[in-house]
């Protein structure tokens, strides 16, 4: 069976959209599978767009890694599926809902060229059953192949882990992502981020998404690593973070838990898949 789909980047996050409102057919991770290993198409993330499936929302979302592992938020897919939808006309409004499984995303394709998402705020407690006791900074101190990580812990609808630092370029971001993926700290996996801080409102990141590896670019990952700087006291409202590809403007209100992140997403190619 065949599908059609949309390819687009978020500061060279690659997302790919299937459109299952205008047409028929199921994703699944036998089909991300086949999609991978048979088409020998490249994309960080895969994107269902499906109908509503709560009252409120004008959409709902599946979101899918390159492993074929599902993942329950991804901000640089949600800025490019804004610009998808916006572009294409599925939905007139300039502003939309989209259900996920990590919460609702509230979409707006801005007038100057950008799109931004708002999303439920930050939560501070879930998944960290299995960690070291917190310490005197209120971060767990890790300790992996001889480096000790103070991080974070940090759920935007996916779980991230937030390590700052004054070197990231040659942090080995891999082996310690790969390390941390299988440690009994994370027995779902977990994101790991790495960040320096350049001003109040201006940061370096790179990140390891589970199911994925280091990517470009991580959406979720920079808002996790603002909420952290926030809380730390060492970032202020709004933050400019920089990826290998681009930079991404995140919010955050740390009375409301109020989080924006806004950012561009381009339009890559069509592709015809079979599944």
């Amino acid at each position: 069976m065949k599908i059609e789909a949309h390819r687009l980047s978020g500061l060279g996050n690659i997302i790919l959209l299937v459109d299952l409102i205008r047409q028929p057919g199921e994703i699944n991770s036998p089909n991300i599978k086949k999609i991978i290993h048979e088409s020998k198409i490249h994309f960080d993330q895969l994107i269902t767009i499906e109908p509503p499936k709560e009252p409120l929302v004008d959409l709902s979302v599946q979101i899918f890694n390159n492993d074929g592992s599902k993942a329950k938020n991804c901000i640089n897919g949600a800025r490019c599926l804004t610009k998808y939808v916006s572009d294409s006309g599925l939905i007139p409004q300039k502003k939309f809902s989209v259900n996920t499984d990590g919460g609702i995303w509230q979409l707006s394709d801005n007038q100057d060229g950008s799109f931004s998402v708002e999303m439920p705020p930050p939560n501070f407690t879930q998944g960290q059953e299995s960690l070291p006791t917190i310490n005197s900074n209120k971060k767990y101190v890790l300790e992996v192949e001889d480096i000790s990580l103070e991080v974070a812990l940090i759920n935007i609808g996916n779980p991230h882990a937030v390590h700052y630092l004054d070197d990231i370029v040659d942090f080995p971001l891999t082996s310690i992502g790969i390390k941390l993926q299988d440690s009994s700290w994370f027995p779902d996996g977990i994101n790991f981020g790495v960040a320096k801080v350049n001003s109040t409102n201006n940061i370096d990141l790179r990140v390891y998404e589970r199911g994925a590896g280091e990517t470009l670019a991580c959406g979720s990952g920079a808002c996790a690593a603002v909420v952290a700087g926030c809380h730390e006291g060492l970032l202020d409202d709004d933050v400019e973070v920089n990826f290998k590809k681009g930079k991404l403007n995140i919010s955050y209100k740390k009375h409301s838990g109020t989080l924006i992140a806004r950012g561009g997403a381009d339009y890559l190619d069509h592709l015809s898949l079979e599944i």
